[in-house]
């Protein structure tokens, strides 16, 4: 696992105590980049990534996804990946994200599948098996084996052949089984079951549907996408806020445990930098935390703009809403999606990594 070590804080070292403060601050400020344990198996076709909004480039077996890393499969076109001791596959025709995000101090690693079909063999782990989302739902699994699909209009089915899934919308939850499965609309939320071998699905058709889906539905779509953003928005500000409270209090302890270093009072001022870190810890999640909504946004943005420019004349109503959903998302692009340079940060991480190892 790669990490990221922050810069420091103007640290007034002596040596003895002072220096074991420094080693137990630095042990609270570590910034994750990679997704760990998740890297490409085998590739067939056209798979290809991006960091975010950067250059699309091929994708090689034995990388390593990044958190922020955007795959790509064309036509007739696949990719593994093996994550934790699972399987992942990802079918043709698909756009998907690999995130983080942190909930209550721990860090649960993310897929998200913007549009398309993939299947995954999840084993028992160690650890948090990782979140699976869509456009629509959330799924909570526990060592299954099933397959999901995110259609053109946001709608999601899940196909559960063993184990079982929690589907989770905005404010309900439906458990599945196995053999189970379920169908949820965008914006709507998880109600009804349906038994796997009683439906049989052709995913040429039910793509097409989902396509089809949208015509005379535009603006309804996009009424419940800038619902969506406007949330976004809320949710990115709040960690914003979380962010700046927290650095303005490391700054205020930093500052007391100077004042007690310099009144030669050691094991005090070392208590002050453990607080500190603390602090730098809760403001480096709320900055995960904002990078995975932006992450998010940018398969919703996809989502809403290509719906619009389907749209041969679209009526003002629908223009002035999508003229919203593009205002927030230019915010969110501009602040916190960058262009991919994983050799950047990497080459960056590895620098910091080498810091630490000098105390």
């Amino acid at each position: 696992m790669k990490i990221r070590i922050g810069a420091g804080l103007g640290l007034r070292l002596g040596v003895g105590l002072r220096l074991m403060s420094l080693v137990l601050f630095f042990s609270f400020i570590v910034l994750p980049i990679p997704l760990q344990g998740a890297v490409v198996d085998w590739v067939s076709g056209e798979v290809s990534y991006s960091h975010y909004r950067g250059e699309w480039k091929d994708v090689d077996i034995g990388m390593d996804l990044n958190a922020g890393d955007i795959i790509k499969t064309g036509m007739q076109s696949e990719a593994v990946l093996l994550e934790d001791g699972g399987e992942i596959h990802i079918l043709e025709n698909s756009e998907f994200t690999v995130s983080e995000r942190y909930e209550e101090e721990q860090k649960r690693s993310t897929l998200m599948l913007f549009l398309g079909r993939m299947k995954f063999k999840i084993g028992k782990s160690t650890g948090k098996e990782p979140e699976i989302r869509t456009q629509t739902v959330n799924l909570a699994i526990r060592g299954t084996d099933f397959e999901v699909g995110s259609g053109y209009d946001g709608s999601t089915i899940v196909l559960l052949s063993d184990g079982s899934v929690a589907v989770q919308g905005k404010t309900e939850e439906l458990v599945l089984d196995e053999g189970e499965g379920t169908e949820v609309l965008f914006g709507e939320e998880p109600r009804e079951k349906f038994k796997v071998m009683e439906r049989v699905i052709d995913w040429d058709e039910w793509f097409a549907y989902s396509e089809e889906a949208i015509e005379g539905n535009e603006l309804n779509l996009l009424e419940k996408m800038l619902e969506r953003f406007v949330e976004l928005q809320a949710e990115i500000r709040d960690n914003e806020t979380i962010r700046e409270n927290a650095l303005e209090e490391k700054e205020a302890l930093i500052a007391k445990r100077d004042e007690l270093y310099d009144a030669g009072k050691e094991e005090e001022a070392t208590e002050y930098s453990i607080k500190a870190g603390n602090k730098s810890k809760r403001a480096i999640h709320a900055l995960v935390n904002i990078r995975f909504l932006a992450l998010s946004s940018i398969g919703l943005y996809d989502m809403a703009e290509r719906i619009y420019t389907g749209i041969e004349e679209p009526s003002k109503e629908i223009v002035d809403v999508f003229a919203e959903i593009k205002e927030i998302y230019r915010w969110i692009e501009e602040k916190y999606i960058m262009a991919g340079d994983r050799e950047r940060l990497e080459e960056k991480a590895d620098q910091k990594r080498g810091c630490l190892t000098l105390f």
